[in-house]
């Protein structure tokens, strides 16, 4: 047979891209890094958002700790000055109750005379 029709017996495992056993593969150039550079950038980005993120909110709570800090120091003074007031009052009470100058004189304010007390003298 010819050289031209033993190309078709060949066995079909043979393929025509096959190189001969003595030759090296020539080294193709290597690919650029793109890939690389856009998985750092995307992590970057990723990274960022998440960092403003926590400080958008830290920030958020810092001013609602500020806000509840002057809330309690309101009511802190508040309630100094009604427990003050709540003592003056209770001090008024206790002088109403004891001091007869003090009765008489919110007595007459009121409108009331008291009469002086009479002291029964025992008739025998």
């Amino acid at each position: 047979m010819s050289k031209g029709a033993n190309i078709y017996w060949d066995s079909p495992h043979r393929t025509a891209s096959r190189r001969p056993v003595g030759v090296k593969r020539r080294r193709t150039a290597p690919e650029p890094r793109t890939r690389t550079s856009s998985r750092w950038l995307s992590l970057l980005i990723a990274a960022s958002i998440f960092v403003m993120l926590c400080v958008s909110i830290n920030f958020r709570a810092i001013a609602n700790a500020r806000d509840e800090v002057a809330e309690n120091d309101s009511l802190a003074i508040r309630i100094q000055n009604l427990q003050d007031e709540n003592l003056a009052l209770q001090e008024e009470i206790h002088t109403l109750k004891t001091d007869p100058t003090v009765i008489a004189r919110e007595a007459r304010r009121l409108g009331v005379y008291l009469q002086p007390n009479q002291v029964p003298v025992p008739v025998d």
